[in-house]
């Protein structure tokens, strides 16, 4: 069992957990992620690592309410125990291969949106601890969502912000925000890594690919989702699972088309499988099986 030590919501839906577990934080690089199953009868839910602590023993994780477990989470003060926990799962970012005179030489790009805010953070952290500056785009659809700016700010070189609405930053898509920056810092980025929704992330890999710039992309977010462990990618002539041989792949590699339509899909399935649930328990007895959907 794990302890909650505490627990803050940076948005409705959104928790920013602080949670006691030596091995995991003396163990986990950036990239990883870890496996919380919030009490016995709950399902295991796949959470980004906002944060480390390998001193105190203390992890951040970023939550959204996607289900009735992620609730549990976000939304029930009394869970201040978590009944299990595991990790650090999947592989590390590529960029922890690198040597630190390798990161410090280079000019590094991050886009994040939604959970991948998360990621980021983490791996930026990193970077800053070992003397490397980046630069970081961050999307939302408000002011109100768009998370952890300040903190962004005081490790990053350049923060560029883009808004739906306009209300902070850039008004429009993250491609039209990278189209407006300098040709000769674009041309110097050795690397863009994105973290955040799928066709946020196909938005940043196609300018990659169009600026001949190496990328990278994290699907944590993806895993977070309800019902999505198990989720593979077509990634050049391969089919990947994201839990085990993720979550970071080359981003020019990943059929993101497909990617986003078995999401779909995929997402679809699982509402379905819960409404039949929640009717067997209004009812008291099963209802007819729903028909199978296939990603």
């Amino acid at each position: 069992m794990f302890t909650v030590i505490s627990r803050k919501k940076p948005a409705n839906d959104i928790a920013l957990i602080e949670v006691f577990a030596p091995r995991i934080a003396l163990d986990l690089l950036p990239g990883q992620y870890v496996n919380v199953k919030p009490t016995a009868r709950s399902r295991s839910v796949s959470l980004p690592v906002i944060r480390v602590n390998p001193a105190t023993g203390a992890l951040g994780l970023l939550v959204k309410v996607v289900d009735e477990a992620t609730a549990l989470m976000v939304n029930n003060p009394e869970i201040f125990i978590f009944d299990g926990m595991t990790g650090p799962h999947g592989r590390p970012s590529l960029l922890t291969d690198c040597n630190d005179r390798e990161l410090i030489n280079s000019e590094l790009l991050f886009v994040a949106g939604g959970l991948g805010v998360a990621s980021a953070l983490m791996q930026i952290e990193w970077l800053y601890n070992i003397g490397v500056k980046t630069d970081v785009l961050l999307t939302a659809t408000t002011k109100a969502s768009l998370l952890f700016r300040d903190q962004f700010e005081k490790i990053c070189r350049r923060v560029y912000l883009a808004t739906d609405d306009g209300s902070v930053g850039f008004q429009g898509s993250v491609t039209q925000l990278l189209e407006l920056l300098p040709r000769d810092q674009v041309k110097a980025y050795s690397l863009i890594t994105t973290f955040g929704p799928l066709k946020m992330m196909k938005q940043v890999a196609d300018f990659a690919l169009n600026h001949g710039i190496p990328a990278t992309a994290g699907f944590v977010e993806l895993l977070s989702a309800a019902g999505l462990n198990g989720f593979r990618l077509d990634v050049g002539n391969e089919s990947l699972d994201v839990a085990t041989q993720g979550p970071e792949f080359d981003a020019l590699q990943v059929d993101f088309r497909h990617a986003i339509s078995r999401s779909s899909i995929s997402m679809a399935s699982v509402k379905d499988s819960s409404g039949a649930i929640k009717a067997r328990k209004i009812s008291g007895k099963s209802p007819e099986k729903p028909m199978s959907k296939q990603a």
